[in-house]
């Protein structure tokens, strides 16, 4: 029975997509309330559906019915009472009713209901209805009460209506000139229905158990967290089917998913072809070298498609799919100066992957595209210097050259606001086609075929500048169907959702006619909501191109290797499940026998994890219903090891004080008891499960029969420790008398091992790691405390003087230092400090391996100089590199990574990979560790002419060098003209100012360590040839509204003698090498005593200001006041919101 109050008749249960803009949603605490003044007629079939239950011209009906229950007899109503049953639609309906109330008591409870007695309505069966239920003065059919509603009824929900319709106590009453609607004991119930059309399938949908896949053929995209942006943006590449056929082309069969972004796309790709749920990106993002902050900060899609692309080039370079970025995405402009009145143009042709069009200003995106290629005329004080021609009147513009087949366009949503001083989104109503044609915006007079597009996508924001959510209306495929996209649910919609929906729409204004900022604007209905709601970047199609872009991706179009490694995991997967699902069901039996520890080096027999559920290597695994008896274990045990029943028997091993030993033999008498009883026996901790641990005994050719046992014989196991090879070989068991003499088994022992009969050996028992005790020979086993179960280890005999040699060569001379060997092993993830640098590989080597053993086994993986390798810490809270360490040859890996796990945590694992592993990271240097003691790395970043080309380089040269000798270094590793290199200047920034600059002959001792950046760059002509006596040189620096805080790259300039401030500006404006409409978004200051506390800011606000008059000193600068586009603030404001990147 439903029984919450239902939305309002034009909103949407459980979406926002297909709210009206007209009615407010209702509250949940109570029904809407009447509405009297049209005065309509219950009893007219007109004037219901005209004034009570009007017609919504969004939505197509398809049928009407007017139904009417006259009650006569109010008192005698059941407590839930039915009306006569009629029929709209195909459908039978009736009015459920509550004279005293639903789950309440003071209001009737009214609801509409579908008739189904026999249950016969499938499961996808649904109607999408408007009705009005209308409560009416028997006499006076205009006196009335209706509350109005919307539904998709459904097999699971096949009634809706109100709880609390009408207060019960007023029924007879007249309130607020209404009613009474209870005359006597007669009232009347009508009905106003219209059947509505569900066009995309999902109107008024819950989405409750919605499947995407079976309504649309595509499924959805899980949200880590703030990931929207990303989602959009990856189901619209993967929509664009050749790029998903170039990505599936890029070799990865070596790769990992999560090292490798072009591996893990194609798995994210290959998983929403083929997933029925929604998918998850975490192995994406990890592959891009994202921490789960970065799940957490909103992203511009634009820089986020740049970096993802400009990451596929790369990746496709030298492969199968090498262009296909450039042959799908990539056109060409040219940006051109043309003089108007002498014969000369200097142009510049580039290539572009995505066009950015101005929002604001412009209604429709063709007024963009004219705006785009609008040419500027540069006359006046803003004339061309023409290189031969002097100053002249020149036309500024871009033309395109061409266009790609898929064409990216994106929407200047966010701009920056002079007047607020603030960045803003601009809402403003803007309109796209579905086709469009772009021939007229072309240079290109020889083009074969016209640039007709079709829009295949579009990419919206719903909300503000400080955040919001992003979907994707896509039409995956030719045909008119467009699907919205919105992270893990896929949907179909309108072509009115894709489009109008989406303009945008006309400001809010003030009283004075100005836009309201957007904090400003309460929303307080539906239309407001949707002016936040517009489209962000859109994607179209070159039409002539439809067909080889949107042509489905086939089985053979997917790497096999690929097919095969998701369809393993999954089956894995499926296997752990089942698993986890047969524990409660099942028991598990371990089994081993001789040949489990025959190639075992660890401690024990066998390691069998019941924390894990994993057993070592060699041991089988067995399953059985608990409720089965161990005779039935024995009857798989037959037919899995091929037994005879009188050539084996099977004894339960336990562990005591963290050792594995054999324990009794089952006997059959034991056979009848259920095999859960033995798990209960053979466990040490009962509660958590695990294996019944299980040791198989078979005839061998030292035992050709099942030999008699009683108490005073031992099942002992035999190990023999060869240290020329420095392994260690299991040699199966035997049985002694525990009164029998060590020394007598001692031939028995080298005939196992195949020694001389007069060979030296030593016996050692197995205790615990860090327990094994030499045996005297001489005594009996009794004696020597040789018990039954346990594991006698030997090896050949070695002098002191052996044994020391051995030691010397690093290498094990006795079973005990085997042992502890094995006992301090770790596994450690060696990973790069550069990405992409070298490989990364996990080695197993001893906790107290020193600095230059690691280095040497590390080396001997990676094929590297092992004395060039240098090791650096890994934080445990981020996991990124954290200290180098200094170089000290006996440094233990133990003491390079804290909080390593204790050697006993190691000893019950049959893997070591169960465990978290350490990471240590590592770089290969030019040069050995020990010569980096006695030099330097210098990191310089080398800057172009316009401070915008800039390049890092990293150099290591003597820690007695000079900056001299440092850029001849730099001429050797760089672009660097040689005649250039001793005309560069050295300069270190801190906090966006210069703090200290060099001379070619001092010494890189004086660098500062930590807290600044070095800086290196060519003199620029005109300071080296600048008046000395008139001119000056003063320090320019960038801020944004605030001259304390400075961002950007700080620069040396010169102040010419004599020179008006508007050729200044020019000069500054030439050195920082920004376009014209960018430089006038860009505020000139003076500032004084730029490093104090009590700095003061001059606005320079006039083309006549004289500089030289001002009597500048070495502390004050000019200030260049403009926005910050570096990536340390993005358009959310937040020095959270960091440029984004991909490592992978």
């Amino acid at each position: 029975m439903t029984t919450n109050n239902p939305t309002s008749p034009y909103s949407v249960k459980g979406t926002q997509q297909n709210l009206s803009p007209d009615k407010p949603q209702e509250s949940d605490s109570e029904a809407p309330k009447s509405d009297m003044s049209s005065k309509a007629n219950i009893k007219d079939n007109t004037s219901v559906f005209t004034h009570i239950l009007p017609e919504n011209k969004e939505l197509e009906t398809l049928s009407t019915y007017h139904f009417h229950w006259n009650i006569t007899e109010w008192k005698s109503l059941e407590t839930r009472s039915h009306s006569s049953i009629f029929h709209a639609g195909g459908f039978s309906w009736r009015v459920l009713l509550f004279p005293k109330g639903n789950t309440q008591t003071e209001n009737i409870s009214v609801y509409l209901e579908i008739v189904d007695s026999l249950g016969s309505l499938k499961k996808d069966w649904h109607v999408c209805a408007q009705f009005s239920l209308i409560l009416s003065n028997p006499n006076d059919p205009t006196n009335y009460h209706h509350n109005n509603a919307c539904h998709r009824f459904i097999a699971e929900e096949i009634d809706w209506g109100f709880t609390r319709y009408y207060d019960i106590k007023n029924m007879a009453k007249s309130v607020d000139k209404k009613g009474p609607f209870l005359v006597g004991q007669q009232t009347v119930l009508s009905v106003a229905l219209r059947i509505i059309k569900d066009t995309t399938g999902v109107l008024w949908h819950n989405f409750s158990n919605y499947d995407s896949r079976k309504e649309t053929g595509y499924v959805g995209i899980k949200n880590q967290g703030a990931t929207c942006y990303m989602n959009s943006l990856l189901q619209s590449l993967y929509c664009t089917n050749a790029f998903r056929k170039s990505v599936y082309q890029i070799p990865t069969e070596k790769e990992e998913p999560t090292k490798s972004v072009a591996l893990a796309l194609q798995r994210c790709f290959y998983n929403l072809q083929n997933s029925d749920v929604p998918i998850g990106t975490t192995e994406l993002t990890k592959s891009f070298g994202w921490d789960s902050l970065e799940a957490f900060m909103q992203h511009d899609v634009q820089e986020f498609n740049r970096v993802l692309q400009n990451n596929m080039e790369i990746k496709m370079k030298n492969t199968p799919a090498d262009g296909a970025i450039a042959q799908l995405f990539v056109g060409r402009m040219k940006s051109y100066i043309k003089c108007i009145n002498v014969e000369y143009e200097s142009s510049r042709v580039e290539d572009y992957y995505d066009i950015q069009l101005n929002v604001k200003g412009c209604k429709t995106l063709e007024d963009s595209f004219k705006d785009y290629i609008t040419v500027e005329t540069l006359e006046g004080e803003n004339k061309y210097m023409a290189e031969g021609h002097g100053l002249q009147d020149a036309h500024k513009g871009v033309t395109f050259e061409s266009f790609p087949p898929v064409l990216h366009l994106q929407l200047k949503r966010f701009e920056y606001d002079f007047m607020r001083d603030t960045m803003v989104k601009i809402n403003d109503r803007y309109e796209f086609p579905e086709e469009i044609n772009l021939d007229e915006f072309c240079s290109d007079s020889e083009q074969q075929e016209p640039y007709d597009y079709q829009l295949h996508g579009v990419l919206v924001h719903s909300g503000d500048l400080h955040g919001g959510h992003y979907f994707a209306l896509i039409r995956p495929e030719k045909e008119d169907k467009w699907l919205r996209f919105d992270d893990d649910r896929v949907t179909p919609v309108t072509k009115k959702e894709a489009f109008e929906e989406n303009f945008g729409e006309n400001s809010s204004k003030d009283h004075l006619g100005a836009d309201l900022p957007i904090e400003d604007v309460r929303i307080t209905n539906v239309k407001l909501f949707k002016r936040f709601t517009n489209a962000y970047m859109l994607v179209y199609i070159r039409k002539s191109k439809l067909d080889e872009i949107l042509a489905p991706v086939l089985e053979e179009n997917i790497p096999f290797h690929l097919k095969r490694r998701i369809n393993e995991e999954q089956a894995a997967d499926e296997k752990r499940k089942k698993d986890k699902e047969d524990l409660v069901l099942c028991t598990k039996v371990a089994v081993m026998n001789d040949s489990t520890f025959s190639k075992r080096q660890e401690f024990d027999l066998a390691t069998l994890d019941d924390k894990n559920n994993a057993l070592s290597p060699g041991v089988e695994e067995f399953k059985l219903l608990k409720t089965e008896t161990i005779s039935a274990l024995k009857q798989q045990i037959i037919a899995h090891y091929h037994l005879e029943p009188d050539k084996f028997r099977l004894w339960t091993l336990c562990r005591n004080n963290k050792i594995l030993r054999v324990d009794q033999v089952i006997g059959p008498a034991d056979e009848k008891k259920p095999i859960e009883k033995l798990r209960e026996a053979t466990c040490l901790a009962k509660h958590i499960g695990g294996y019944v641990k299980i040791y198989l005994e078979t005839v061998d050719s030292y035992h050709p029969k099942l030999p008699a046992i009683g108490s005073d014989t031992a099942l002992l196991f035999l190990k023999y420790y060869d240290t020329t090879t420095q392994e260690i070989t299991g040699l199966g068991h035997l049985f002694a008398k525990l009164d029998k003499k060590i020394e007598d088994l001692l031939s028995a022992l080298r005939q196992r091992a195949g020694l001389s009969i007069d060979s030296a050996i030593t016996l050692y028992k197995e205790i615990k790691p860090t327990m094994i005790e030499e045996i005297n020979t001489a005594h009996t086993l009794s004696k020597a405390g040789v018990q039954h179960g346990d594991i006698v280890c030997f090896q050949l005999s070695l002098s002191k003087a052996e044994a020391k040699e051995m030691k010397l060569k690093n290498k094990n001379p006795t079973v005990p230092d085997h042992f502890n060997s094995v006992y301090n092993r770790v596994l450690v993830h060696f990973k790069p400090k550069t990405a992409n640098q070298s490989p990364e590989i996990k080695l197993v080597m001893s906790r107290l391996s020193t600095y230059t053993a690691i280095t040497h086994q590390l080396a001997s993986a990676i094929d590297a100089d092992p004395s060039r390798i240098r090791l650096t810490t890994a934080s445990q809270i981020t996991g990124y590199p954290k200290d180098t360490l200094i170089y000290s040859p006996n440094l233990p890996l133990q003491n390079m990574i804290p909080f390593l796990l204790d050697p006993s945590e190691y000893l019950n694992v049959a893997h070591l990979e169960t465990l978290p592993i350490p990471s240590v990271y590592y770089e290969v240097l030019e040069v050995s560790v020990v010569d980096m003691e006695t030099k330097k790395s210098v990191k310089i970043i080398l800057l172009g002419p316009t401070l915008r080309d800039e390049s890092t380089l990293h150099l290591v040269v003597s820690r007695a060098c000079t900056m001299r000798e440092l850029s001849e270094a730099m001429y050797l590793k760089s672009k660097t003209d040689k005649k250039d290199i001793h005309k560069l200047r050295f300069y270190e920034v801190s906090s966006g100012a210069i703090v200290k600059e060099f001379s070619l002959d001092q010494s890189i001792s004086e660098l500062t360590e930590k807290g600044t950046t070095l800086y290196a760059e060519k003199i620029p002509e005109e300071e080296l040839s600048m008046d000395m006596e008139n001119d000056m040189l003063i320090q320019v620096v960038h801020y944004h509204k605030n001259p304390a805080c400075l961002h950007s790259i700080p620069f040396r300039f010169v102040l010419k003698k004599g020179e008006s401030f508007i050729h200044t500006k020019k000069r500054l404006q030439k050195r920082i090498g920004i376009s014209d409409k960018e430089w006038q978004k860009v505020k000139v200051s003076l500032i004084r005593n730029l490093a104090t506390t009590i700095l003061e800011e001059r606005a320079i606000d006039t083309d006549t200001f004289n500089l030289q008059e001002e009597n500048l000193g070495e502390g004050d600068a000019l200030g260049l006041d403009h926005v910050d586009k570096s990536s340390k603030y993005g358009r959310f404001g937040s020095v959270f919101d960091r440029g984004i990147f991909i490592r992978g």
